[in-house]
């Protein structure tokens, strides 16, 4: 329910964003992790009510690999920046990682309760 809600917002956002011509904002991206997150969360949930050593190894090995990923995230987003690939202000930058951490690590949690 909450991933449904926070998707909506994010798309209110990108619309209200876009047409005044100022996309992206940076909120909009925060809520689509949000909304991210929360269906993870939802999927994940009947297996991680039962605090047993399967969550646990899931919840370890997912931040051990989002790690790596989040620094292969950072040194391509370093290098988008160096050859003026993109062009964000600070706070678009803080946004934009933020997001990408987000459904990193909630996406990885899918992934291994898959695997799993």
């Amino acid at each position: 329910m909450f991933g449904f809600v926070f998707l909506l917002f994010s798309v209110i956002f990108s619309i209200a964003s876009i047409t005044t011509g100022v996309f992206p904002v940076g909120q909009e991206l925060v809520t689509f992790g949000i909304s991210v997150m929360a269906f993870c969360l939802a999927y994940l949930y009947p297996q991680f009510k039962e605090n047993d050593e399967r969550s646990k190894l899931i919840r370890e090995k997912g931040m051990f690999y989002s790690y790596f990923i989040i620094m292969g995230f950072l040194i391509i987003i370093s290098g988008l920046f160096q050859f003026n690939v993109i062009n964000l202000n600070g706070i678009q930058t803080v946004y934009l990682i933020q997001t990408l951490i987000i459904i990193t690590v909630f996406l990885s949690f899918v992934v291994l309760s898959k695997k799993r």
